[in-house]
């Protein structure tokens, strides 16, 4: 080998100065790779001046090394050839890619007598002292026993190029040595800036390093050189080129040479950071899936305690002589109609309470807010607003949009005791799948994006994980039930779109919430037809009331009573379809929805409908998800109450549904 080597990297010390036993130890390595490498190698500058060549191109070529040193490359390739080989110079020079240049006889070199040879040629690049060099190895195609062994070294070379993770070897002292092109999109360092990195440099942290530093010591102290080991996979945290961290997964195996001695580390390091995010977004969503399905299924259950507790304070109320007495019911009886709006909130966390959509303009739901929204925050916030022109409409229950912002509203209020600013921002945004990423069960699509953002004092990543848990608070005891973010929740996923929320200790916290883009547009809504007057109190009609609960039977058989109508009960749907068919009067039946029995309150109005249509019936439930079926099993248009209910709300339902069947009688 001759003239100075510019393919050696320099290494410094802490101090900034060379090492030079480790520059004489390096330079000992590549002289003695190059010296019995069995193809040609030849370091050209980018003028196209050969600066070295090994001892094997006198094999291939007939020159010696030191005949060419100094000359142009033309000298081996003549044209047409060498106006070939500069086109895919140009295009590595470009595009940064190593990739193998000529396959077969695309690439024709010259020897020394003049003679044509056809040559697989790779060549990579690399830069030293300011200026760059190519690097090619040439393998003679003419001899058709080196074929078989030149195709193995291109197909590796192209597995090692375009696998996706990145690839590194390090020497025994964990400097890099060679990667492959996947390191860019990994570390964000091009492969010419990897090598000669200290791979320490790379981690997070030193205790990061040490975990791959204990699997490369074990495996050098217990693995004979020969013997094919498979990896295990260890979990690691690196640093990117721009200073973010993120997880990988890492794979090494001990490279030893044929003296069994441990000369540097090969590793495998997979990105997976976008796995971990869809799996913690899977999680969260299995999580609160969970949580609504627990707490749909109590809010059921405690609505009809609700409605027997209500429903005897009513008749209790009537007994009560004195106005202590009453005093004492009435505190009793708002408990339980707190307690009422508390599993009505839980219900829309659970996506189980019956929304009311219309079309509407966000824009005009803010507009119509911001009044209220200024008395909420009081003189030492500031309070804007950004509505985007042109917004579109939306189909959702805008009572839910209400409680939504206004929620928001006193979050950022309470996260701002020093004085801040609050902005509400709407804007028209179509997503792709790559925008909901970690955003499990959103689909892509056109939304409208409601915004509400504040610069009050933030959250951790610990609370930001939890922030839509039902219960979940940051707040003082007595001062949030923990119910406000966890009911916006519910309503957007109910209303098919979905809510992110980012906060950052003292930067502030932004809560987006989208909705579907609706498909229709607005139109002048028609006025509801009159249904036939009805006074406050029954005419005496006969109810057959229809539920299983013994307690919520009795009471709400005497509220009919109360309400002036005669009453008949039955235990289950199949009870009740007995009294149907007798000779018993009946003029409306109330029923329960969910019932034992194999019948629900739904299949008993759809017998009604085939075998007694002239009669009216009205459904209760604490289950909203089964006011949602109503629509789905042909029951469009039928009417339900939802427990609990006041007297005045039954009274109001029953004399609707008796109005609709005079009406029809009318018709």
């Amino acid at each position: 080998m001759t003239s100075p080597d510019p393919h050696k990297k320099r290494a410094k010390s802490k101090g900034g100065h060379d090492k030079p036993a480790e520059r004489d130890f390096s330079h000992q390595i590549l002289e003695a790779a190059l010296q019995t490498a069995v193809g040609a190698i030849l370091i050209i500058d980018d003028h196209g001046i050969i600066q070295s060549a090994n001892p094997a191109v006198t094999k291939v070529f007939g020159f010696e090394a030191s005949e060419l040193v100094g000359q142009t490359v033309n000298i081996l390739m003549p044209e047409p050839y060498r106006s070939r080989h500069d086109g895919y110079l140009k295009h590595h020079i470009d595009t940064g890619e190593k990739r193998i240049i000529g396959i077969g006889r695309e690439v024709t070199a010259r020897r020394k007598n003049g003679t044509l040879i056809p040559i697989h040629l790779a060549v990579s690049a690399f830069e030293t002292d300011g200026r760059r060099y190519f690097t090619g190895v040439v393998h003679d195609l003419s001899q058709q026993d080196a074929q078989p062994q030149l195709r193995e070294q291109m197909l590796l070379q192209a597995i090692f190029n375009q696998i996706p993770d990145a690839l590194l070897v390090t020497d025994s002292g964990g400097r890099i040595i060679l990667c492959n092109p996947a390191v860019s999109d990994v570390f964000g360092f091009s492969p010419e800036d990897m090598i000669g990195l200290e791979f320490q440099s790379l981690c997070e942290s030193p205790a990061e390093h040490d975990k791959l530093k204990a699997l490369v010591a074990a495996s050098v102290e217990t693995l004979p050189f020969g013997r094919k080991v498979t990896p295990h996979p260890v979990l690691m945290r690196y640093r990117r080129k721009s200073g973010g961290t993120f997880p990988a997964q890492v794979m090494a195996s001990v490279l030893r040479d044929q003296d069994k001695a441990f000369v540097g580390v090969l590793s495998l390091n997979r990105d997976i950071s976008a796995q971990i995010e869809r799996e913690e977004a899977l999680h969260k969503s299995q999580r609160l899936e969970a949580l609504g399905q627990l707490t749909g299924g109590i809010a059921h259950d405690f609505n009809n305690l609700l409605t027997i507790i209500t429903g005897n304070h009513e008749l209790l109320e009537l007994e009560l002589e004195t106005e202590s007495q009453r005093d004492l019911l009435t505190r009793a009886n708002n408990a339980a109609v707190m307690g009422g709006r508390l599993t009505n909130r839980l219900l829309t966390f659970a996506r189980r309470r019956r929304l009311e959509p219309v079309l509407i303009d966000l824009n005009e739901q803010v507009m119509s807010m911001a009044e209220l929204l200024r008395r909420t925050l009081g003189d030492n916030l500031a309070f804007a607003t950004l509505l985007a022109p042109r917004l579109w409409l939306v189909r959702t229950d805008p009572s839910e949009v209400e409680n939504a912002v206004l929620n928001l509203a006193i979050n950022a209020r309470d996260a701002m005791p020093q004085g801040g600013k609050l902005v509400l921002e709407t804007k028209n945004v179509v997503l792709t799948e790559q925008d909901l990423v970690g955003e499990t069960g959103a689909t892509p699509g056109e939304y409208v994006r409601l915004t509400v953002s504040d610069t009050g004092v933030g959250m951790s990543p610990e609370v930001v994980s939890r922030a839509f848990e039902p219960f979940f608070t940051t707040k003082p005891t007595g001062k949030g039930t923990g119910l406000g973010l966890s009911v916006i929740y519910g309503f957007v996923h109910q209303s098919g779109g979905h809510v992110t929320l980012e906060s950052r200790l003292g930067t502030g916290t932004t809560v987006s919430i989208y909705l579907p883009r609706a498909a229709e547009k607005m139109s002048r809504p028609q006025a509801p037809r009159r249904p036939r007057e009805t006074s406050g109190t029954s005419h005496g009609e006969t109810i057959l009331l229809v539920e299983d609960n013994d307690d919520v039977r009795a009471v709400t058989a005497r509220r009919l009573r109360r309400l002036g109508y005669e009453v008949k009960m039955a235990e289950t749907a199949h009870r009740a379809i007995d009294i149907l068919r007798s000779d018993t009067a009946i003029d409306i039946v109330f029923s329960d929805i969910v019932m034992p029995g194999g019948l629900s309150g739904f299949d008993l109005a759809s017998w009604m409908r085939k075998n007694t249509p002239h009669l009216p019936v009205l459904l209760t439930t604490g289950y909203a998800e089964e006011m949602e079926k109503a629509g789905e099993i042909g029951l469009e248009g039928i009417e339900i109450i939802r427990k609990p209910y006041a007297s005045e709300e039954l009274a109001a339902a029953l004399h609707k549904v008796l109005g609709q069947k005079g009406a029809d009688a009318d018709d």
